[in-house]
């Protein structure tokens, strides 16, 4: 407090000379030991120039001024002056905010700088447009009465409509969401059809399910995927269980109680049974080491697959600490 700093016409003309950009390079620069005693780290702060201070733009010479600083134009004047940019979305007006060329007294956030004015994006960009949470959508019935009226046959006939441009905007898209317990039932009974679709079916409990494929004795998806097309499967029994029951669904070895182990979308036989595979194709094709077997399965990729087994295997079986690479080993 008794340091005698410089006049603040003379500091500020020594600091604009550093062609500092911002708060943080004012920052750095006075960590430095760079800095002459005489002007203060904090010139905003300092009572010396409590009569002279501006802002961190005016005393670095770079003219920006803070955002928390800012005056903004009206929000008339600003909205008028973004409708002549023919934006169509908030995603084009993110371009544009980081394009530059946005002025500096037109907030990047209306929403929070307006919030008086502010109502949506549509009534901002000129757009007309009413994002989809603040519609006022037609009653179940009457959205019902009007589906009905298009002759559609199947869900996805309503969902090709829907993105055609020609449904009116208060005929909400998805109705079995929006009218869940408002007076949906099935998507045949909505569009009139009396059919019964796959959407509409109610399926058995994961467990219950688990339980049934289980008893079926299959041993991978493959298996499973031929069961679902044989015509045999129960309609409550869900041929994806994985997109039915994504919370329940631990992988194909879960579901089927083989303990087959998931990796993306392939499924490989626990370690325990897959050794045992592996060591009938060393004996059978003469497998002695690593170069023997990367050749070996590199060409049987198809048998591979049909054996469940995957061709690396010390990528898949990492936590079975039973796993010893090839290198130098004999497979069989």
């Amino acid at each position: 407090m008794k340091k005698q700093f410089r006049a603040f016409e003379s500091a500020r003309e020594i600091v604009r000379k550093l062609n500092l950009n911002g708060q943080k390079e004012w920052s750095d620069y006075c960590k430095s030991g760079k800095k002459p005693n005489n002007i203060p780290s904090n010139p905003n702060t300092n009572t010396t120039y409590k009569k002279e201070w501006i802002n961190t733009g005016d005393w670095l010479g770079t003219g920006n001024v803070s955002t928390h600083q800012r005056v903004h134009r009206s929000f008339e004047e600003a909205r008028n002056f973004v409708r002549t940019l023919n934006l169509k979305n908030r995603e084009e007006w993110r371009d544009y905010c980081k394009s530059g060329n946005k002025p500096k007294d037109i907030p990047t956030e209306p929403w929070n700088t307006y919030k008086k004015d502010y109502t949506r994006w549509g009534d901002f960009l000129g757009t007309g447009t009413i994002a989809n949470h603040d519609k006022t959508y037609r009653s179940f019935e009457s959205t019902r009465e009007f589906a009905r009226s298009l002759g559609l046959k199947s869900v996805r006939e309503w969902e090709k409509y829907c993105k055609s441009g020609n449904k009116p905007d208060d005929v909400h898209p998805t109705p079995s969401r929006k009218y869940k317990n408002k007076g949906w039932t099935t998507w045949g009974e909505f569009l009139g059809t009396d059919n019964i679709y796959p959407q509409d079916k109610e399926f058995r409990s994961f467990n219950e399910v688990r339980e049934f494929a289980q008893s079926l004795g299959l041993k991978s998806k493959t298996g499973w995927d031929k069961y679902c097309k044989s015509g045999n499967k129960p309609d409550d029994v869900p041929s994806s269980p994985a997109n039915n029951y994504k919370k329940d669904f631990k992988g194909w070895g879960d579901f089927l109680g083989t303990g087959n182990i998931k990796h993306g979308d392939e499924s490989y036989l626990p370690w325990h049974e897959a050794k045992k595979e592996y060591q009938k194709l060393g004996k059978q094709y003469d497998l002695k080491n690593f170069s023997d077997w990367e050749k070996f399965a590199k060409k049987n990729k198809k048998l591979l697959k049909k054996l469940s087994l995957p061709q690396l295997p010390w990528n898949i079986y990492t936590k079975e600490r039973a796993w010893k690479k090839m290198n130098g080993e004999k497979i069989g």
